[in-house]
């Protein structure tokens, strides 16, 4: 009798234990390109991307519409392997204005290779110029310009230490080249 109480016990002792996924390096980044691609279509459209990086795993939020013209999209969040959309979203634009001019496609501006590589870049100057070596990619943000400019455009990433302490925030071009450190 007592053994049976035991297993429920360390089947939640397991359950909690249990780390979900985070996407910070080349091979996570990529994986969630193919899901991306896997749920949403070669060809969406998205406004935003965003990863958030934490103990318990990564929650993955974009903005997404497989018919801009439709002016209707549809927001996700990507939690423990499992999408929930929480939002329908409907546009307005100016007269005249393509909802496209104000989104972007995976492959077409945003490039998961130079993503993944600058991230790399990131933390390797944290860890270079900072002595800093136990660190997370806490966020990386991508919005679509809300004034169809994809000149201005950027690569948003958050690292800092996980023990706590200052985050170090690096903005990119989307050629992957460095326009601003902060921290």
């Amino acid at each position: 009798m007592k053994k049976i109480i035991y297993i429920p016990i360390l089947l939640l002792v397991l359950s909690c234990n249990n780390k979900s996924k985070s996407y910070e390096d080349k091979a996570s980044l990529t994986e969630l390109k193919k899901e991306l691609i896997s749920k949403f279509g070669e060809n969406a459209y998205y406004t935003k991307l965003t990863i958030s990086n934490a103990d318990y795993g990564s929650i993955i939020g974009v903005s997404q519409t497989g018919n801009p013209s439709s002016l209707k999209m549809t927001e996700w969040n990507f939690v423990n392997g499992s999408w929930n959309q929480i939002s329908d979203v409907t546009l307005e634009l100016s007269s005249g204005a393509k909802a496209e001019d104000f989104m972007f496609q995976l492959n077409k501006i945003i490039d998961f290779d130079i993503m993944a590589e600058i991230v790399e870049q990131s933390k390797k100057k944290i860890i270079e110029e900072k002595g800093i070596t136990d660190i997370r990619v806490e966020n990386i943000n991508i919005k679509a310009p809300n004034n169809g400019d994809f000149n201005n455009m950027k690569y948003f990433i958050t690292i800092s230490p996980r023990n706590g302490g200052t985050d170090f925030n690096f903005w990119y071009k989307m050629d992957g080249t460095l326009d601003k450190f902060d921290y």
